[in-house]
């Protein structure tokens, strides 16, 4: 990867981390009546929590090396992929004094990613090269995340609380069968080949709030919204073609991002 496509992968996380700063600063001054935050509850110890969200997917570095590789050149694609539901179940511990930690398994639902040529290793045109015209990919993870409350960690204890979040585990990215179309030809030729799945380490940022919504006394149920960026890593399709051909050197290839907007929901395990 080169170093100025590797900066701007991580353009996401900078501006979480600016943004992130520029919310959280004020408040570790802010008095304990703030507006609208009552006294919490004791929430110390582990916990439940389940989040539902939307992600916009980012699809980068997509490419295939053909059976007359390096003869015939590597593609490179400019692929596109569908926008879909996230969910999160996780259980962790809560330490009351800023941070908590929980490990998490998020799941996605299958997306489609299509996109044309965009070039060619041997400078060739695209004219001439084909376009990947079907494929899906679905994304399941582990992951353990890592949470930090300014106002908390500042001895405050409102139901209000501002955070941020770092995580990082392991992603299974499963590509469902794909097919590459060469229209240049007179009768166009598709090609299609098995899925595969590949695992990858991935990491995330992100920042949110928690509001909790129960009154002191009351069992704690605490209601959360977030922002996260997720890198998942690479993915990859099978070389096992489903018709007749010679396998791939390398088969279809591409990084998977993710920026998520959820809702959950957090519930202490044990009342204090």
């Amino acid at each position: 990867m080169k170093p100025i496509t590797h900066l701007s992968r991580l353009a996401p996380l900078a501006l979480s981390v600016a943004l992130t700063a520029a919310m959280t600063a004020p408040l570790t001054a802010a008095p304990d009546n703030l507006p609208g935050a009552g006294l919490a509850s004791v929430t110390y110890g582990p916990y439940l929590r389940a989040e539902f969200g939307m992600a916009t997917t980012d699809i980068n570095g997509g490419s295939w090396q053909p059976h007359g590789y390096p003869s015939d050149p590597q593609v490179n694609f400019d692929l596109s992929g569908e926008d879909g539901s996230f969910g999160t179940v996780a259980m962790g511990f809560d330490w009351m004094n800023g941070y908590r930690f929980d490990l998490g398994m998020t799941f996605s639902e299958s997306m489609g990613v299509t996109g044309p040529c965009a070039s060619a290793s041997d400078g060739s045109s695209c004219a001439i090269h084909a376009d990947i015209t079907s494929a899906s990919l679905k994304t399941n993870a582990l992951m353990g995340s890592l949470y930090y409350s300014p106002l908390e960690a500042a001895g405050k204890n409102t139901t209000f609380n501002p955070f941020v979040v770092v995580g990082l585990g392991l992603a299974n990215n499963k590509v469902g069968d794909w097919t590459r179309t060469n229209d240049s030809l007179v009768t166009g030729v598709d090609r299609s080949f098995e899925g595969d799945s590949s695992t990858s380490l991935a990491y995330s940022l992100g920042f949110g709030a928690s509001w909790q919504v129960t009154k002191p006394g009351q069992w704690p149920v605490i209601l959360e919204a977030s922002y996260r960026y997720y890198n998942f890593g690479t993915a990859q399709g099978g070389s096992t073609p489903i018709d007749s051909g010679q396998p791939p050197v390398s088969p279809l290839t591409f990084d998977v991002d993710n920026q998520v907007v959820s809702i959950g929901v957090r519930v202490p395990l044990q009342r204090m």
